[in-house]
């Protein structure tokens, strides 16, 4: 197939430098000798008569004629593949996974049973406070942990005021498989020793997203029981074709409830066109001919342009549901949902399906249906259908029950903040996050409801209602790695191999350096952007583009960091502690905390401890704004840094505690010091005293990335490496509690007796 296709192109290039040659030296030719081939003697023969060009004429015309027929040919062979291809691939699924068994899937995406906010209209928020929801959150939280954080600093629940207990955040790695399964150890081991009942923040960059996950949902906050599911999900590969169609047949409704947004984009995006309105032609005037219909020229832009550049040929007047000012429409029945997508967006604005929705809906078969060990060998299978919705995991929130689950994702922002085409483009990755209240970006300030995220909207207004965004997605976009640029690729190998290599390999990476870090061979999750044209967003610096995309596209957090600070600098949710849970790979050399510091800078984060690094090892190719950052804020902190590294290595400890800055801070001063914020940093390394010294996870093969079955021997020996390590260092991390607590109270204390 692809041989066929570059045989085309090169076809193609050929036919277009015969019909541009300059045939006028090729004009000495009778009809026999046009049959044979061209010398160079005869291309110098005079050509000065009107037969003589009419013969060149004619000799120009049958060489095309020829490259035409090869060229049909090619386009016959090319559309019998691709229609083979996509029989093959259609008879590869079983039937459930062929129309009608679509439809139905679809239809549980408009069920007003699991969806009962398709009854609600949704608005766009534009704002750097947290969400009114939150903040009733962090009281109820607040009062509600009150009991176990005194018992877990060893004070009387009287004696504290909870205004004084700090508001802890769990900051978890990605890593893939590792980093789910360490973080559920860690977890565990917090659950017992009374920390994880203090937390008021689950935070979680990629594969940590898929441990919040499972205690957000069937786990309740039992890590425990969270294991005891992966225990028997990781026995058999998501990917397998056999355990795919054994699931689906066995598990109709449960598959329903797992497809169910994948068969609907499945079928909005393969909708019929209608034929153009009467007034068509000014959709492209001067592009196609009189006759051509809306399909006609929306498929003529697909092929040069691609999808996302169509939707700027659709007329504003045919948004009707924006311009009459009614509620938008909430479909009931699948036919209704693909005719209300025709009259409001002509099905020419429909996001493309890629390999990240059948990753997570694959990821959410695996890790989020709960898997129950039974005695027959094959696990029962358990699904609520509030699972397929972030927006449900608020009730526990809401009673403060537990933690708030934040999972975060990345935006490949490319261009100019003012979308300036004259202004050399830059690029950059822009945070969001995903919580049970709302979805939105942390860097623009812009949020929309969590039920309501995967709605088209234009102007802050949807175009139709449709059920909220599937978790399954968006635990897929918050953990595709495999959509990292060229530059991510290129390093995961840069660090894998000798430094004599490296060193090789460095002139290289300097010559592709800007080009491979906005390419992306395998394109991000695409959604319908939230934002798009949202005038309230594009008044604010820095947001205009963010509305002048009508898709979103998202991708791994870990593109820009492997552990999720953002979230949790942000100044207005006041954390006070952060407990970092670090399963990344190559650990020692990662710029994370580099990064995290230069991302407190620029959004004035002013209660970092700046200067903290754990490692003394430098990171390898750091950008330039990472040589600068440490050049100015590192000098003279070598000496811890590599304090911090002994303690590590020589002396077994596994929580490294930063609670004042190492260096001056690159803020402008204020006034009064800020609180300064704790920072405990627990890596995953081996452990001396653990009952096998010699397991480390970073070079253990089962341990890799993206290895998705285990044995339960591996899974336990990796959980309780993590849970050991943590439970060894709980009396320093008690310790930190306790004087982050005091800190706090005396701060408040202070500030009261200012205002006396």
């Amino acid at each position: 197939m692809a041989w066929l296709v570059s045989a085309k192109g090169r076809l193609d290039g050929l036919a277009s430098q015969v019909q541009h040659l300059d045939w006028s030296a090729f004009t000495g030719f009778t009809a026999e000798e046009s049959e044979q081939p061209a010398t160079a003697e005869l291309a110098e023969q005079p050509a000065d008569s009107a037969q003589d060009i009419a013969k060149a004429s004619s000799f120009k015309d049958r060489i095309l004629r020829q490259l035409s027929a090869v060229q049909a040919q090619l386009n016959q062979q090319i559309d019998e593949t691709t229609a083979a291809l996509g029989h093959a691939v259609q008879n590869m699924l079983p039937p459930q996974l062929q129309r009608p068994w679509v439809a139905e899937c679809a239809q549980l995406c408009i069920d007003r049973e699991t969806h009962p906010e398709l009854l609600k209209t949704t608005s766009v928020r534009v704002s750097t406070d947290i969400c009114g929801q939150e903040v009733d959150f962090q009281q109820v939280r607040a009062k509600s942990i009150r009991d176990n954080f005194a018992k877990f600093i060893g004070v009387s629940a009287e004696s504290v005021d909870v205004r004084d207990i700090p508001v802890i955040g769990i900051a978890g790695s990605g890593g893939g498989f590792r980093a789910m399964i360490a973080t559920l150890g860690s977890y565990r081991a917090m659950h017992q020793a009374g920390l994880a009942q203090c937390v008021t923040y689950d935070a979680a960059v990629s594969g940590s997203s898929w441990a919040i996950a499972a205690l957000h949902t069937y786990a309740d906050g039992n890590p425990c029981k969270a294991l005891e599911s992966v225990h028997e999900a990781m026995k058999s590969s998501m990917f397998s074709t056999s355990n795919l169609t054994e699931f689906v047949n066995e598990h109709d409704r449960i598959a329903k409830h797992v497809f169910a947004n994948i068969a609907a984009r499945y079928l909005l995006s393969a909708a019929k066109i209608d034929d153009a309105p009467a007034d068509a032609a000014e959709l492209q005037p001067g592009n196609a001919s009189e006759q051509a219909t809306l399909a006609d020229r929306i498929l003529g832009v697909a092929a040069t342009q691609g999808y996302r550049a169509i939707d700027a040929l659709v007329p504003e007047k045919y948004r009707s549901w924006l311009d009459t000012g009614r509620p938008a429409p909430a479909p009931v029945s699948v036919d209704e949902l693909l005719e209300t997508a025709k009259n409001t967006l002509r099905s020419v604005s429909v996001p493309p399906l890629s390999i990240v929705d059948l990753y997570g809906a694959l990821l959410f078969r695996k890790l989020l249906v709960q898997h129950t060990k039974t005695d027959g060998g094959k696990p029962e299978l358990h699904l609520d259908p509030q699972w397929v919705k972030l927006s449900a995991q608020r009730a526990a929130v809401d009673q403060g029950r537990l933690p708030m689950p934040i999972y975060t994702a990345v935006r490949h922002f490319i261009g100019t903040d003012d979308n300036d085409p004259d202004k050399e483009q830059s690029h950059a990755y822009q945070w969001f996050e995903f919580n049970p209240y709302e979805v939105g970006s942390i860097d623009h300030g812009a949020w929309i409801p969590s039920w309501a995220f995967g709605r088209p909207m234009v102007n802050g207004r949807e175009q139709f209602k449709i059920g909220e965004a599937h978790f399954g997605s968006i635990i897929g976009a918050a953990s595709s790695a495999f959509c990292a640029s060229v530059k991510a690729m290129v390093m995961e190998i840069y660090m894998a191999v000798p430094s004599v290599v490296r060193t090789a390999m460095d002139p290289l990476l300097d010559r592709i350096e800007h080009g491979s870090e906005i390419a992306h061979p395998i394109p991000p999750y695409t959604l319908y952007n939230p934002f798009y044209r949202t005038e309230a967003a594009s008044d604010g610096v820095g947001l205009a583009e963010l509305g002048n995309k009508p898709f979103l596209s998202l991708m791994d957090a870990g593109m820009e960091n492997n552990l999720p600070f953002a979230p949790l600098l942000r100044p207005e949710r006041g954390v006070d502690v952060i407990v970092c849970l670090d399963a990344s790979a190559n650990i020692e050399i990662m710029p994370w905390f580099a990064r995290a510091e230069a991302w407190a800078g620029d959004h004035g984060a002013e209660r970092w401890p700046w200067g903290a690094r754990p490692w003394a090892a430098d990171p390898l190719r750091p950008s330039k704004v990472e040589v600068t950052l440490d050049q100015s804020t590192l000098s003279g902190t070598r000496s811890v840094r590599e304090s911090m590294n002994r303690r590590i290595h020589e002396d077994n400890i596994r929580c490294v505690v930063f609670d004042q800055p190492v260096a001056s801070s690159p803020l402008p001063k204020k006034g009064s010091v800020p609180r300064p914020m704790t920072l405990l940093y627990l890596p995953l390394l081996p452990n001396s005293k653990f009952r096998d010294p010699k397991f480390d996870p970073e070079t253990a093969d089962f341990c890799g990335t993206f290895n998705d079955q285990w044995t339960s021997d591996q899974i336990d020996l990796l959980a309780d490496l993590a849970s050991f390590n943590l439970t060894q260092e709980i009396e320093r991390i008690r310790e930190a509690m306790t004087v982050a607590y005091k800190r706090k109270r005396a701060h408040r204390l202070f500030q009261e007796g200012l205002h006396r």
